[in-house]
């Protein structure tokens, strides 16, 4: 991605356990927005988090985000990763 640009994604997962899943808390570094369901998600359903990456302060090269999932799991936190490549703007 060229710096200065922002990218969306999104990470869905399934509740495997055998209790409803409940994610108290999402953090990411300020360069990441995010949104995720705030219901109990029973076993056997679905849920979803949504990160918009903003790039603009980012150096040059790739680089890895990582994304902290707080819920009633063992462990308790949980991490979600991505990686992205920031490339120079073109003039």
């Amino acid at each position: 991605m060229v710096l200065g640009e922002s990218k969306e994604l999104t990470f869905i997962f399934m509740n495997t356990g055998t209790r409803d899943l409940q994610i108290e808390v999402v953090t990411a570094c300020k360069c990441t927005d995010l949104l995720w369901t705030r219901e109990a998600i029973p076993p056997g359903g679905v849920g979803a988090i949504q990160a918009m990456f903003h790039s603009e302060t980012m150096e040059i090269g790739p680089l890895t985000k990582v994304i902290d999932i707080i819920a009633n799991t063992n462990p308790i936190v949980v991490e979600a990763k991505f990686k992205a490549n920031i490339l120079p703007k073109k003039d």
